[in-house]
């Protein structure tokens, strides 16, 4: 049984107050895999104790076992909500999953296998081109995210020094090398935004801005309706969601690969169209170098 059902069939027993949180736990399953016990008393208007009363009432440790419920159905969603401010998480695993752990971590691996897989189906490949040829087109590239977007900035940063491309990285939760960037934003420059949950609003903000200062912008993120794609010029989704964490890096990783390897094939096809060109301008000038009877014989 889904924990939405579980609500739906324990929430009968919650005290008046309580039945507010359950109310807003089932209209707002996306959320419910990330809100804080802060957010969520705000946005109830209930304490928090209140929160934790409720979550025990249904049968659960806390409000961590409730995100943890949310969070394992989204999997199978593919599903996440855009949040608008920092928050800290603390993921563990309810003791109800630790009775076999190695059966767990099992389990775990299988659905980090079949949403690999899954991604890997739904991959367009001629669309990772197009995306990899934005690189050779834009003067100036700045790649910016936070945590773990940043960190996959960072390395597509890599993938792209490999190919001959030099980008700057910007963490935007840093205010101040955020601010230096928006200096320099226009028409030449390619702003590769890069969030993934729990999203952070400085990353959006800067891509708002790139927009109207008329760069060119490729967002990369975890679902078309986040928050950030609609400033998109070029956008790529790729799935993160895990039960244990907030986001898993396997399928990041195969777009970052992809998008590496497409990089690699562009600039060897570059690097080959030279060679034939210069080559041809060698035997072009070698024509020139010889008399014209010598070069019939």
């Amino acid at each position: 049984m889904g924990i939405v059902d579980t609500i739906r069939q324990e929430g009968k027993k919650l005290t008046k107050k309580q039945k507010m949180v359950a109310d807003y736990m089932m209209m707002h399953p996306d959320e419910m895999a990330y809100l804080t016990l802060k957010d969520l008393s705000r946005r109830v208007g209930v304490t928090e104790i209140t929160i934790l009363n409720a979550c025990q009432a249904l049968g659960y440790g806390g409000l961590n076992d409730v995100k943890y419920e949310f969070r394992k159905e989204l999997i199978i969603a593919e599903k996440t909500d855009v949040l608008e401010e920092k928050n800290d998480y603390n993921e563990t695993v309810p003791a109800y999953e630790l009775t076999d752990r190695e059966q767990f971590l099992h389990t775990i691996g299988v659905e980090e296998i079949a949403q690999l897989e899954d991604y890997w189906s739904k991959v367009d490949v001629k669309r990772i081109f197009e995306a990899a040829e934005l690189f050779f087109s834009y003067r100036r590239i700045i790649l910016c995210g936070r945590g773990f977007s940043y960190l996959t900035a960072e390395l597509l940063k890599n993938y792209l020094s490999y190919a001959d491309i030099f980008t700057a990285t910007v963490n935007t939760e840093l205010n101040d090398s955020t601010y230096s960037l928006i200096a320099g934003v226009g028409k030449d420059t390619l702003i590769v935004a890069i969030s993934f949950p729990d999203y952070y609003f400085m990353t959006t903000k800067l891509a708002k801005y790139a927009m109207e200062a008329k760069a060119k912008l490729l967002v990369i993120t975890d679902r078309e309706d986040a928050e950030l794609a609609q400033y998109a010029d070029f956008l790529l989704t790729v799935p993160t969601t895990t039960r244990c964490f907030l986001n898993t890096l396997s399928p990041v990783m195969m777009l970052m690969n992809l998008l590496g390897s497409a990089l690699n094939i562009l600039q060897s096809e570059k690097k080959a169209r030279e060679r034939e060109r210069r080559k041809r301008e060698i035997r072009k000038e070698g024509s020139h170098s010889f008399p014209k009877q010598l070069q019939e014989n």
